[in-house]
């Protein structure tokens, strides 16, 4: 068998995932190609997909405005004909005297999407507007780039729109969303019982709401104009509330059938019932604790289990929901409009609407005071139209006229696009290797024409409706469109499939984009014809491989796993051995454990040693600051090292854990934090994504820690959970282990900056921190936003490298994240239908790129 060892890490292009209907590892007549996929929440939207399974499956449809390649050990930006990428030519000018960087990208011609509309200069300002409306609530972080005039354009103020201007929009768009928030649950207050709880079913609201004045908060919290408020707006809030509410525990019926497959409760027979499971989930079902020596509860074994429900009236999933449903809305609304993750999704929501109130109070209508962002120009649509630029030392002839379709009128003309940002900023580069999604698909319906001359890109300004309305239509987050080397398709392969076609029971279907050779004059069509997704979880991962039911996976690189790889060979069963550029690491939510010293205890806790033995010997490796080994900012001791100091006294450093110290420091922090044994503060879940407890590397690691914090008063239950990472982006986990997949430049503003809109800021908490947080978490926030700017204002590595150290270790001070390994990944791929020589060899693959980065180019074996 061959078995090539190969550097490798996920870059630009997420690696793919699909799968079909095949049987036997060794059948070559097939003709689709299947991947395997993780769990999809699918959200195939370019714009705002989350998940990097998701990610996936937009990126088979898309290209960017540039790629990346390693050369001589380091990556550089990837241009030009024989790369899939929109630009021909590019590079970057400084100019000292003004202190800015000016991009200039050469636009290719031809380019087609999968439905024949051409590639244009007005899709790519269509894509720079989305991503940097002041109303976006995606992951992408161009905004914080600093781009000429982008604040005024976002702010709508002429002169100097600082970045504490955008905080004071953002602080005051929180405080309307959360007045809005409240106006339902004071109402729902004012229904109180005799014994002092609260009560009001859905027909008492209803009736309530449109008895109700509305406060003058509420109001402004809505529109400029107080008098288009009606109560008609309270009873669509709260109509919508129930509606997340029920989704979200449609989701957690579906967390709670693997939450509880371990001990204590796998030895209890009332805990193979998939009903009781959620109704102990949320709080209908009790249990009762053996006691121990000590006469204390013995949190090992369960000595009776008590049903807070009627077991003989509710039999169904439905039944179980809705009573659930029902009970709570009626009870305890204040409380998922404060504590359930309904409520972190909906405040997300008021908030971008809340800017658009804000925001919109410096316009005339539709009439904007800043109408285009000043450092974006389009050279085409100037006066520098049929000018020259040199761009590489090749002379360009800037567009002189478009047609109708946005296409340059000349075959021998190019669109040319022009970004300033104001100094340096290395991170820059990569913000502007962006996806270019059509406008005509996910901006139809839009009331903003495309007229670029006269400042319209497609985008309706500072617009929520637009926004979830317009980009994020049904249609648009179910199917993904655009110029990649695959489009979606169904299983009888059609052109124009439906939503619920394209992703059917756990496949996702994909067919050859026949335009895909447009890009380039190096690019070809997909080889394959067909490719499916499949999601296969990672326990049944070589199992489907060596049923033929996938032909390439990503199993964990467990020693058994690689032996069973192994043993494959005779069936033609290939792998390749890769580091990847990310890392494992356990977070902790701020919200849900809002005091910052339980949260450094819970850490103090964790013998992050024990998640090696998950893996094969000499693959994984322990780590000590948030940040990949494999990015060349991750600090060195010394001795020229990998650093083993972070600095805290959490007690895992050198490769050892000493439990006396761990006991030692935990019980210091319990008194920081003023909290003693059997505190209702130390009840805490830790989540292990996925539906087996025990195959995940951090299980062991979270096994201990529990033992060791119930030994010393706290309530923690270990529990699996395959919703778990979409919770993640709603901040509704308390502990969590998981796994980052790092980008090309270390750059850290959208994981950690306080004013990243990407969801790991819901996961840490930080809206609860900004909002009511101690005085010293506020300052460990603010310290690491402003390093994480100073490191973004230089390109030297050697600083960067430094500031970087300092500003991970006020992510470790903060307490909301503990590195724990670094591993390798295992690809394993059947070569009796895949032919091992179309995937890139030895001297192509590098630590940012993946074996599937040019999917198109794989042919099946013979």
């Amino acid at each position: 068998m061959k078995k090539r060892i190969i550097s490798l890490v996920l870059a630009l292009v997420i690696l793919m995932s699909t799968a079909v209907l095949f049987a036997g590892c060794g059948n070559s007549k097939t003709d689709a190609l299947v991947i395997m996929s993780e769990e999809l929440d699918g959200l195939f939207n370019p714009f705002f997909s989350t998940t990097a399974a998701d990610g996936t499956i937009v990126s088979m449809t898309q290209i960017g405005m540039l790629s990346s390649k390693y050369v001589n050990g380091k990556v550089e930006v990837a241009y030009g004909e024989d790369e899939a990428v929109v630009v021909k030519d590019y590079e970057s000018k400084y100019d000292s005297a003004k202190n800015e960087t000016t991009y200039t990208f050469v636009l290719k011609n031809g380019i087609l999407y999968s439905d024949g509309h051409p590639l244009t200069m007005e899709d790519v300002l269509f894509n720079l507007y989305v991503y940097l409306d002041p109303v976006y609530t995606g992951s992408n972080t161009m905004y914080s780039t600093k781009i000429k005039g982008l604040s005024n354009y976002r702010l709508q103020t002429v002169g100097s729109g600082s970045s504490s201007d955008g905080d004071l929009v953002d602080s005051q768009a929180s405080t309307k969303a959360s007045a809005r928030i409240n106006e339902l649950i004071n109402l729902f207050k004012t229904n109180k019982t005799s014994s002092g709880s609260y009560y009001a079913d859905y027909a008492t609201m209803k009736a309530a709401i449109a008895a109700h004045s509305l406060s003058s908060g509420y109001k402004g919290a809505i529109s400029n104009n107080p008098a288009e408020v009606t109560n008609a707006n309270l009873l669509e809030d709260y109509e919508r509330t129930l509606k997340y509410f029920k989704e979200e525990l449609e989701s957690d019926y579906i967390s709670a059938q693997s939450a509880y497959t371990e001990e204590p409760y796998k030895s209890r027979s009332e805990f193979k019932d998939e009903i009781l499971c959620f109704m102990y989930h949320e709080g209908y079902v009790s249990v009762e604790w053996a006691k121990g020596p000590d006469g204390k509860d013995d949190k090992s074994k369960i000595e009776n289990v008590k049903l807070g429900y009627n077991n003989s009236a509710i039999t169904t999933k439905e039944q179980a929901i809705n009573h659930v449903y029902n009970d709570k809305i009626a009870s305890e609304l204040h409380i998922i409009l404060s504590l359930w993750a309904t409520a972190t999704k909906l405040h997300t929501e008021y908030s971008a609407k809340a800017k658009e109130v804000i925001l919109h109070q410096n316009t005339t209508g539709d009439t904007l005071k800043v109408p285009n962002i000043e450092g974006i120009v389009s050279l085409g649509h100037t006066d520098k139209k049929g000018s020259t630029v040199t761009v590489n030392g090749t002379d360009y002839k800037v567009a002189s006229g478009h047609n109708a379709d946005g296409t340059v009128s000349a075959s021998d003309e190019y669109d040319v696009l022009q970004i300033t940002i104001e100094g340096v900023d290395p991170k820059a580069v990569w913000n502007f290797a962006f996806a270019v999604a059509p406008q005509h698909y996910y901006g139809e319906g839009s009331k903003v024409g495309v007229d670029i001359a006269n400042n319209k890109f497609g985008v309706e300004y500072a617009s929520f409706d637009f926004m979830t309305k317009i980009i994020q239509s049904t249609r648009n987050i179910k199917v993904p469109m655009g110029a990649g080397a695959y489009k979606a398709t169904d299983r009888d392969n059609g052109d124009n499939p439906d939503g619920n076609e394209f992703s059917k029971d756990n496949v996702v279907y994909f067919k050859a984009n026949t335009n895909f050779e447009s890009v380039g004059t190096g690019i070809n069509n997909a080889k394959i014809e067909k490719v499916r997704y499949q999601v296969v979880s990672a326990t049944n991962a070589i199992s489907a491989l060596e049923s033929g039911s996938v032909h390439y996976i990503t199993p964990q690189l467990t020693t058994e796993n690689y032996d069973k790889i192994d043993r494959l060979g005779s069936k033609g069963v290939e792998f390749i051995l890769e580091d990847q550029l990310g890392y494992g690491y356990i977070g902790i939510n701020a919200k849900e454990v809002p005091n910052l010293y339980l949260r450094k205890a819970i850490m103090c806790a964790m013998n992050t040693t024990l998640a090696l033995d998950y893996y094969r010997p000499g693959t994984a490796s322990q780590i000590y600051w948030p940040m990949s080994t494999v990015s060349w900012a991750y600090p060195l001791d010394n001795a020229g090292k990998l650093s083993t100091d972070n600095g805290m006294d959490y007690p895992q450093l050198n490769g050892t854990f000493s439990e006396d110290v761990a006991r030692t420091n935990i019980q210091k922090y319990m008194e920081e934090a003023g909290v003693s044994a059997g505190d209702p503060e130390l009840e805490i879940t830790f989540t292990i994504a996925g539906s087996n407890l025990q195959d995940h590397p951090t299980y062991k690691t979270f096994r201990d820690a529990q033992a060791l914090l119930n030994s010393l008063g706290w309530k923690v239950d270990v529990v699996a959970d395959v919703q778990a990472l979409t919770k993640l982006s709603t901040g509704s986990l308390q502990v969590w282990a998981a796994a980052w997949g790092s980008t090309i430049d270390p750059d850290m503003y959208q994981v950690y900056h306080k004013n990243s809109s990407a969801t790991s800021t819901l996961a840490w908490g930080y809206p609860s921190i900004k909002a009511s947080g101690s005085s010293e978490e506020k300052a460990i926030l603010n310290e690491l936003s402003e390093l994480i700017d100073e490191a973004r204002e230089t390109l030297d590595q050697s600083k960067r490298t430094e500031t970087y150290k300092k500003a991970m270790s006020k992510v470790l001070e903060l307490g909301i994240e503990l590195p724990v390994y670094q591993r390798s990944t295992i690809y394993a791929y059947n070569s009796k239908v895949i032919n091992a020589s179309t995937l890139p060899s030895q001297d192509e693959m590098n630590p940012y790129s993946s074996p599937l980065d040019r999917i198109w180019e794989l042919e099946f074996a013979d």
